[in-house]
């Protein structure tokens, strides 16, 4: 692979995502809101928006954030992104080294929404092939009520693996107001205390 630099443009089909899932919910939303820009408007966003990311064995770009933005560009038959910062060029690792490095720097999320942890070869080599969890979606609503927000990978997701605890996805999906009101309630609990941005008791 060509080697690239911060602020290239780059193909999202050459972005190999760190995570299993994500919320679909949040994509067509971010899609509708997109397809509603001009195409300066939509330039602009996707270049505020730049792919943190990881360079792997190969030359294979790693994207570490902003998987949800390049979901809802495919959504909109756009496949352009903006690369940002380079966290860190392990392109010297084998495969098996490269997943362990990046499992031990938290660059990775191998969970499901069903909380199990998977091996991170089975995370998709492309980010249309990441599958739905309704628990990021919510967390993701709540987040500034529940919690704060903070620059933190994968947040939502550790929240959303949080709130999964206290309940069913049938309630998810049969009572989503209920299920908010909820999720802003537990996260003042002692048991949120170590996640990132808890704001302590109510």
């Amino acid at each position: 692979m060509a080697q690239v630099r911060e602020g290239d443009e780059v193909r999202i089909d050459t972005l190999h995502p760190t995570q299993l899932t994500l919320g679909m919910s949040e994509v067509k939303r971010r899609a509708k809101a997109m397809e509603a820009l001009s195409k300066s408007a939509l330039k602009a966003l996707v270049a505020g928006k730049p792919i943190p990311h990881v360079i792997g064995p190969g030359g294979q770009i790693y994207m570490v954030d902003h998987h949800h933005l390049c979901r809802a560009l495919l959504r909109i038959d756009e496949n352009k992104a903006v690369l940002g910062a380079q966290v860190a060029d392990w392109s010297g690792l084998d495969l098996h080294g490269f997943w362990l490095r990046m499992e031990r720097e938290n660059l990775c999320w191998p969970i499901d929404m069903d909380g199990n942890r998977r091996p991170c070869m089975k995370i998709p080599s492309h980010v249309k092939d990441l599958t739905n969890n309704p628990w990021r979606t919510l967390a993701r609503g709540v987040r500034g009520r529940a919690y704060s927000n903070e620059d933190t990978p994968f947040q939502e997701f550790m929240w959303g693996n949080y709130y999964r605890s206290y309940m069913t996805t049938r309630l998810l999906e049969v009572e989503p107001d209920f299920a908010e009101e909820l999720a802003i309630k537990v996260s003042r609990l002692d048991e949120a205390q170590d996640l990132p941005g808890y704001l302590g008791p109510a």
